[in-house]
């Protein structure tokens, strides 16, 4: 199956891609086709032994072995080459941390258990191959690379990550290859929405040919019918070669709706407008100084995938900050319950769903909160979009929320008109949003006085 857009591979000029290939096969799951082309390709060599893309660029649909590839390729090169240094982030630390588990326990159990050594602590994970070479794990967050000199950075799923946290990451990751001569950073996702500025940007300067960038993009052609099984079958590789099947596709289609599913399965790029909440709105509501000057409340959520939660702060008066966000979830309620104990303030939640078990742990501990029912939810999400509309919030700028904000969208509820924020649909998580919604409404739904203070993160 051909890709939609490649780099032409020049045959005259040597290509280590095999290095990944060896270390698929060995594991018994050769590459197929499209992996080893992609590989090749982005793999290219000049005669001082340099990469001659330093600047890699690869759209690969979901289930086509994307994740799988790369890693192959770091430990391929890592193999080969005496103190090759690599460096490997997902869309969050906490993915990051199960990538890397999955692959460290095929290590363990395969006939490379000799040659590695593996350090497991979560979000610090490493193999470290002979002759000094390792590849690591890193959190996709500003200054988490600092002081590292490495040859190979992967960003995997950078179609997740906006402008402001892009640009944090060129600065995190561009200077760790200044003394590296070997140096090449992969940036490696599917199709995203107009919020995946990371992404979009290197995509852009790849498509425009800029000296040093390579490209290989799999998905559906312009035009072409993204409905279509026809299409699938001819534009989706892991379909060809068996890693998936039409079952499967169907069922992702009926699940995922047009535009998720046009990202996800045929890198088709979309667009979240249908944007709810208006660039110009959210930029005019930020507030850099903003302190609370009313009846505070807080507010949390958690992340479907328990993957992270978010705790906000409001006022009546329509103060909005992001006082905690971490990976996990085993921090939240200690965290909850003692800004409570230090401000003597509510906490408002949603009784069900994902922040269904801290809320049992929060009322076992017996804090003082305010249960919303699925009504209160809808009213919250609205409230809050009516506050943003009218400009009448002070909002701390976060980048969690700002990212929420931009690509959130609606999820109605029955036929009442009301609406809550989607998490299946919305193109960034929107947790941030939730729980700024929630200690908004909190805030102005009878909240006990409380002194005004400074929230800080």
């Amino acid at each position: 199956m051909a890709p939609r857009l490649a780099t032409p591979r020049d045959p005259a000029r040597p290509s280590d891609g095999a290095l990944g290939a060896f270390i698929a096969k060995v594991h018994g799951r050769p590459w197929k086709p499209h992996q080893r082309l992609t590989a090749d390709v982005i793999s290219e060599l000049q005669p001082d032994g340099r990469y001659r893309y330093p600047l890699a660029v690869v759209l690969l649909p979901r289930q086509t072995g994307k994740t799988t590839m790369v890693l192959d390729l770091a430990l391929g090169r890592g193999l080969a080459k005496t103190d090759y240094r690599c460096a490997y982030a997902a869309q969050t630390g906490h993915v990051t941390t199960e990538r890397m588990q999955e692959r460290m326990a095929e290590l363990t159990d395969g006939p490379m258990a000799s040659r590695v050594r593996l350090r497991r602590s979560a979000g610090t994970e490493r193999v470290t191959l002979p002759g000094r070479s390792y590849l690591k794990a890193f959190p996709p967050k500003a200054g988490a690379l600092r002081s590292n000199a490495l040859d190979l950075v992967i960003v995997d799923e950078a179609q997740e990550h906006g402008t402001v946290l892009g640009e944090q990451l060129d600065l995190t990751i561009l200077p760790t290859f200044t003394t590296r001569p070997r140096r090449q950073l992969i940036v490696i996702g599917t199709a995203g929405t107009d919020a995946s500025d990371y992404l979009r940007r290197y995509l852009a300067a790849a498509r425009d040919l800029l000296p040093g960038y390579a490209v290989v993009e799999y998905g559906a052609a312009t035009g072409e019918d993204p409905d279509s099984e026809e299409v699938w079958v001819t534009r989706h590789p892991g379909l060809a070669a068996g890693l998936t099947d039409l079952e499967y596709l169907r069922g992702m289609r009926a699940t995922m709706g047009p535009a998720g599913f046009g990202r996800e399965f045929l890198n088709i790029w979309s667009r979240t407008r249908d944007r709810v909440i208006d660039p110009d709105d959210w930029k005019a509501v930020q507030d850099p100084a903003a302190e609370p000057d009313g009846r505070v409340c807080f507010g949390f959520d958690v992340l479907t995938d328990r993957a992270g939660a978010v705790i906000v702060v409001a006022d009546d008066t329509g103060y909005l900050e992001v006082i905690a966000q971490a990976p996990d979830t085993t921090w939240l309620v200690p965290r909850l319950l003692e800004l409570q104990a230090e401000h003597h303030a509510p906490i408002a939640c949603d009784r069900w769903g994902a922040s269904g078990p801290a809320v049992d742990e929060l009322e076992r501990a017996g804090a003082d909160l305010q249960l919303m029912k699925t009504g209160d939810v809808g009213n919250a999400a609205a409230g809050l979009l009516d506050a943003i509309l009218a400009h009448q919030l002070r909002v701390r700028p976060s980048q969690v929320l700002t990212d929420a904000a931009t690509g959130a969208a609606q999820r109605p509820l029955a036929d009442t008109g009301g609406f809550a924020w989607s998490r299946r649909t919305s193109a960034a998580p929107v947790a941030a949003l939730v729980a700024a919604s929630n200690a908004l409404w909190g805030a102005q739904h009878n909240p006990p006085p409380v002194k005004p203070a400074v929230y800080a993160m």
